[in-house]
């Protein structure tokens, strides 16, 4: 989706390390406040501002830094930032008063939110970005944890809170030593630089901005007043401290989840999830509130389960709106400024030591955070995965699963080049397109041919000067009972479904890796997790395919090229109505295809289905050894003349449908 390789580790290391230093404080409010209102330096009410203040000016500090991105060199304006920030914690050692303090705090979260801004740019330029935002997350959060224990077990008993914001000041000039890790400017991506210098604010942006502030504002009302609602339900003062240190252990939690789930769960789905799931927990915690404390402490560890987790979704929508990057830069600056929000407007509903109103106002932001979720839903366009206008090459789309696929993505706006070894079916396939107004070119080619495979990728990369996508789909294989084979049939029917994909897919590999970009589908089989009866030759190519397809995202991953590998189950199509396999759960052609698009369009890795084989093949794989033989030896046909072992000649028996 959003790739960027000119950012490598190292940058992503400095990212890393400057943007946790920059939110330091946000977490370290609580405890470095607090001691100032300890020390009669700052009123019960200016701690409230104060930290509202800092918040809201760290926000705006990433929006200032996103207008001086094309004026200023990036490592400039990380020393700069840096310094400042050393300096104006220095100031704060010596400042006394709710005016003065809220003057210096704000003034340096106006330099924290450009040290902020940018790490979040140089993040969302590198790889995955969305699972680097989810990383970056766990990792302040863990930073935010370890400095809040370092100052309340050592600094501050020792050097009260002044010494604290001198260990502050120190960790701001320390992170000006990963300057020589960042680049010094920060260039847009090269497939997207038109787009990036064409930028203009959608409806939809505007959108997405609204659901991260308010999404933030839900959770941030929760969060500023999670310790006075627990001791409202029980807790002693220790206790919510406690829990306190729990729900920030949930948060890590939750963010680790992000990180995985981020590219095998619709974006759409898991926001409106928290959604609902942050409003009925805030809504759960008030009227639970005469429960007692054990209630209370699963409600929040519920809470900071699903805090993390919507960080990575949210970048990630805002990269397949602005795919140059600017909108995702911007989260960061929203998600603070509603953790900013929520506190101010949640305080207004609480009277002395009383509360639980905040819990309503925390489920009541939840709930426009779903209704604004819905139309950014309505308002997005919806491409069907990205598909229209891509060039997409399906490899055996003459008929069954090929051929349906083909059909459907030419609906959808892709270019379609299809190739089989079948001239006559692809030039069917050709009319049925172009007569509902898509396109599609043909190539007539035979997949054990190494040579003619090649060609097939040259002439549709000279033709449309790209390839977006490989659809890996030819192969399979009769029914084959190996106790009348001998060892030629064997390796013959295994190279008749290893070879077709193998000798597409390195010439599509080589286009991709070029181009820094692509998008690999093979069609594999529920065949290639187990040995199954009469299907000898075509469960070892299978298994083969499985594993080579997994060492391929080990070795292409940072080539931009992203690998799908589809497991069917049993699919009744012309081929197989006749190959003398028996077919339980076996599902229609035009379903297969559907559960095809699924997982193109959800970022998975690995998609088996139908669900009922998926999990029967989950079961084999646990079940004592002993136990799946016995099972499978009872599908076995005794061994009679009645079997008839295919001729060498394949010529015949390859077909472009799969199990």
């Amino acid at each position: 989706m959003h790739s960027s390789f000119a950012v490598s580790r190292k940058h992503l290391v400095a990212a890393l390390t400057l943007g946790s230093v920059a939110v330091l404080m946000v977490g370290l409010q609580p405890l470095l406040l607090g001691e100032l209102l300890a020390a009669n330096r700052l009123s019960l009410e200016g701690v409230g501002l104060v930290a509202m203040g800092e918040i809201v000016a760290l926000g705006l500090g990433v929006i200032v830094g996103d207008l001086m991105r094309l004026m200023m060199n990036l490592r400039f304006i990380t020393i700069m930032a840096a310094v400042f920030t050393a300096a104006l914690d220095i100031m704060t050692t010596t400042t006394t008063g709710d005016a003065g303090l809220l003057i210096v705090r704000a003034l340096a979260g106006l330099t924290e939110g450009l040290l902020l801004w940018g790490a979040v740019s140089l993040i969302v330029r590198g790889p995955h970005p969305d699972r680097v935002s989810g990383l970056f997350m766990v990792v302040q959060t863990l930073a935010q944890g370890i400095i809040a224990a370092v100052l309340a077990f050592w600094v501050l008993p020792r050097q009260s809170v002044s010494g604290g914001f001198v260990l502050l000041a120190a960790l701001s000039l320390a992170s000006v030593l990963l300057v020589c890790w960042q680049p010094a400017r920060l260039a847009p991506l090269a497939s997207h630089a038109g787009q990036a210098q064409g930028f203009s604010w959608q409806r939809s942006h505007l959108l997405l901005m609204a659901v991260v502030f308010i999404q933030l504002s839900a959770i941030g009302a929760l969060w500023a007043y999670l310790e006075p609602l627990g001791k409202y339900a029980g807790l002693d003062a220790q206790s919510a401290q406690a829990m306190i240190s729990g729900t920030l252990f949930m948060q890590v939690v939750g963010g680790c989840c992000g990180i995985l789930l981020v590219r095998r769960v619709s974006e759409f789905k898991l926001l409106a999830t928290a959604a609902v799931l942050l409003g009925g927990i805030a809504a759960g915690m008030y009227f639970s509130a005469d429960q007692g404390a054990k209630t209370f402490l699963i409600f929040s560890g519920l809470f900071g389960l699903v805090y993390l987790v919507l960080t990575p979704f949210q970048v990630r929508i805002a990269l397949s709106l602005d795919p140059s990057g600017r909108v995702a830069v911007l989260v960061p600056g929203m998600q603070l400024l509603g953790c900013a929000f929520g506190p101010l407007v949640a305080s207004q509903w609480v009277a002395g030591d009383y509360a639980q109103p905040v819990a309503l106002v925390s489920s009541g932001f939840s709930l426009l955070a779903l209704v604004l979720l819905g139309g950014l839903r309505r308002t997005t366009p919806r491409q069907e995965g990205g598909f229209a206008g891509k060039v997409v090459l399906i490899v055996g789309a003459s008929s069954g699963m090929g051929r349906g696929l083909a059909v459907r993505l030419a609906q959808e706006g892709a270019l379609v080049a299809a190739t089989a070894r079948r001239q006559e079916q692809l030039l069917e396939l050709q009319r049925e397109i172009t007569e509902q107004s898509g396109k599609c070119n043909v190539w007539a080619a035979d997949a054990m041919n190494e040579q003619a495979a090649a060609e097939v990728v040259a002439e549709v990369v000279a033709l449309y000067g790209r390839l977006d996508v490989v659809v890996l789909n030819a192969g399979g294989a009769p029914a084959l009972d190996m106790r009348k084979m001998h060892a030629g049939q064997v390796t013959a029917y295994m190279r008749s479904n290893y070879d077709v994909v193998v000798n597409y897919l390195f010439p599509a590999l080589k286009q991709m890796s070029e181009q820094r970009s692509g998008f690999v589908v093979q069609t594999n089989s529920l065949a290639g997790f187990l040995g199954v009866p009469l299907q000898g030759p075509y469960c070892a190519a299978k298994g083969a395919l499985r594993l080579l397809i997994d060492t391929c995202r080990i070795e292409f991953g940072e080539k931009g090229i992203r690998f799908l590998s589809l497991y069917p189950g049993f699919v009744a199509t012309a081929q197989t109505a006749s190959d003398g396999m028996p077919a339980p759960l076996e599902i229609a052609e035009a379903a297969a295809v559907s559960y095809m698009l699924k997982a193109m369009r959800s970022n998975r890795w690995d998609y088996l289905f139908p669900w009922s084989m998926r999990w029967l093949i989950r079961l084999s794989r646990v079940l004592p050894k002993p136990v799946l033989l016995w099972v499978l030896r009872h599908e076995l046909p005794p061994l009679s003349e009645d079997i008839q072992v295919a001729s060498s000649n394949l010529q015949g028996q390859r077909i472009a449908n799969h199990r």
